[in-house]
């Protein structure tokens, strides 16, 4: 099972560092206009970053506290790459306060460890 998601991350790896190649082509066309076509085109590399990550996670054998940091933070990009395909609503603001939230919260950790790890 490690080695399917293993590939599935390399796969989905891949497939955000060409939707990022699309988008500078594109963007370096349109004069890095910021439009709503940047925003669709730029949605995708932070998908598919985030489920690659999510894939690399459940491909590690590694303790449960890094795996669900790890989880958390792929699933972050893959909302916040999604939120760019919706219109404004509550449930786009509930989105992306749950991805705030994730940030804080999974950097938090991060800093936490750092701070309680002895030298």
């Amino acid at each position: 099972m490690n080695c399917i998601f293993r590939n599935l991350s390399v796969f989905l790896l891949a497939l955000s560092v060409v939707s990022f190649a699309i988008l500078w082509k594109h963007d370096l066309q349109n004069g890095f206009l910021y439009d709503a076509a940047h925003l669709r085109m730029g949605s995708p590399p932070f998908i598919f970053i985030g489920l690659a990550f999510i894939a690399y996670q459940l491909s590690r054998s590694c303790p449960l506290r890094r795996r669900v940091k790890g989880l958390l933070l792929g699933a972050a990009f893959a909302l916040w790459g999604s939120e760019q395909f919706l219109a404004a609503s509550s449930w786009l603001t509930l989105m992306d306060n749950l991805v705030i939230g994730i940030f804080v919260v999974d950097l938090g950790i991060v800093m936490a460890g750092q701070f309680l790890k002895k030298d």
